[in-house]
């Protein structure tokens, strides 16, 4: 059978037909397939803002009609170009497994040497212009007391050359495209090549998702069918993600109840993991500021402050002192806190510092460091960077003393003295495993208890210890639990 596939005329429209091509041959071996393409109402007009396109469809319109017409028999799209209402007599499919989300901030490295105080961002996105005020500046190693958002047009590389040939300090773009087309084969390689020269001369850092959330379904790739066709959805249904998938119509909701158009400065952001659910949402119009897990987890009964541990809202007394420690020989440092990178090591430019979340970064900042991107707080799964640093990043952490792992460091000891009164407690918040299990081996039936904790290595500390498991949840965070437990 001949399956022919209709995308956008642009470099990066034709890499993700290919994408999806490739996918389909995988599972179709003796597929024919033609790769065809249009130009659209929004490429063709490279003059106008953004914001003065038409709001539904400015970019696919043009693409879904072709597919009415008979002219293709499948559309491949950038899923955040579509519209919230899809043209009658079509539909999505579904979508492709998805490329990292997240947005990226290039800044010029003669930028970084200037040290401006006030930032010039190319980015036509309402979104981006709003959250770049709201988050960025503390993200950076020098003070800055204002960003503005400089209109831009065109295609990736497009953009990139214009932040390089200084149209603007620094620029913003989705993740997900950049490594599609830094990691494309043979065909692109050209446009892979003038990327990487330009990246030459930038420093880069992967833009956090609590703060700053991405634009809904960006990152994914929605393929378009016309509706009836029971012979075309057979063979696109086996490379549909249905976890992709469920989490673009999760953020398109999110969309669609707020107006739906992507002239708004709305991010919605859904991330599946393996302890469930993350949320991130920020609306400029109404002020909401969501960061929320959903995740099955065990009923827990409420109780009054005065059986929860740590007590609210305090502040748990730790002392962290330095060790020392030998400097890793590692180009890539994950830093677990801040007090984990020693006042007297700076890394190189060649080195990338990964942050355990963005408290850990904005303390990193503001000690001069530049800061590659963060965990969220949701782990410290490998940063997904390789690409965009052009090589295998060997990845050490340095954290507190106790930690065996082969990949750590120890750079800092930890002391906290446990209350006695502990066995009169029965909630508990542990943001450390190795202080979960001391607590456990002191007080035996503190086993017992209800235990809680964020997502990431303590979280695995304490379901390795606990034998009934059905007394322990996980919560984004030490605030969202209290809300949660306390009466």
């Amino acid at each position: 059978m001949r399956v022919r596939l209709l995308s956008r005329a642009s470099a990066l429209a034709r890499l993700q037909t290919a994408i999806v091509e490739c996918a389909l041959r995988a599972v179709h071996p003796s597929l024919i397939t033609e790769c065809i393409t249009r130009t659209s109402a929004g490429d063709q007009d490279q003059t106008s803002p953004l914001w003065k396109l038409p709001t539904k469809g400015a970019f696919t319109a043009d693409l879904s009609q072709a597919l009415l017409s008979g002219e293709a028999d499948v559309v491949v799209h950038s899923y955040k170009d579509l519209p919230i209402e899809m043209p009658e007599g079509s539909s999505i499919a579904g979508a492709l497994p998805r490329a990292d989300a997240r947005d990226l901030l290039l800044v010029r490295e003669r930028v970084i040497e200037e040290r401006p105080d006030h930032l010039r961002v190319l980015s036509s996105s309402p979104r981006r212009a709003w959250l770049l005020g709201e988050a960025v500046p503390p993200l950076l190693p020098w003070p800055v007391k204002s960003v503005e958002a400089i209109a831009v047009r065109g295609n990736i590389e497009t953009r990139v050359r214009k932040l390089i040939e200084g149209e603007a300090h620094a620029l913003v773009i989705a993740k997900a495209a950049l490594d599609r087309m830094l990691a494309a084969g043979e065909a692109f390689a050209a446009e892979a090549a003038t990327l990487r020269s330009y990246l030459s001369e930038c420093r880069w850092m992967v833009l956090p998702m609590r703060e700053f959330p991405w634009a809904p379904a960006q990152g994914a790739l929605a393929i378009e069918i016309a509706n009836g066709r029971d012979d075309i959805r057979p063979i696109v249904d086996p490379i549909v993600c249905r976890n992709t998938t469920a989490a673009v119509d999760e953020e398109r909701q999110i969309l669609s109840a707020r107006g739906g158009g992507c002239h708004q400065a709305l991010g919605a952001a859904v991330l599946a993991k393996p302890f469930g659910r993350v949320i991130s949402v920020r609306d400029k119009d109404t002020g909401e500021s969501r960061w929320e897990l959903r995740v099955a987890r065990p009923s827990f009964p409420r109780v009054t402050a005065d059986r929860i541990w740590p007590d609210a809202g305090a502040t748990v007394p730790v002392d962290r002192m330095p060790v020392s420690a030998g400097r890793p020989a590692t180009d890539g440092w994950w830093i677990a806190r801040a007090e984990a990178l020693p006042v007297d090591w700076t890394p190189s430019p060649d080195t990338l510092v990964w942050a355990a979340g963005t408290q850990t970064w904005r303390r990193l900042a503001a000690r001069g460091v530049w800061v590659a991107g963060c965990a969220d707080a949701l782990g410290d799964e490998r940063p997904e960077i390789d690409v965009l640093a052009g090589r295998s990043v060997a990845w050490t952490r340095l954290t507190h003393a106790g930690v065996c792992d082969d990949d750590a460091i120890a750079t800092y000891a930890v002391s906290v003295d446990l209350p006695d009164d502990l066995p009169a407690r029965s909630h508990f918040f542990w943001t450390s495993g190795e202080l979960f299990k001391r607590a456990i081996a002191r007080w035996p039936s503190l086993r017992g208890a209800w235990h809680a904790s964020g997502p990431g290595r303590t979280r695995d500390a304490i379901i390795g210890e606990l034998e009934d498991t059905t007394r322990y949840g996980v919560w984004l965070d030490r605030a969202s639990w209290e809300k949660d437990i306390c009466l």
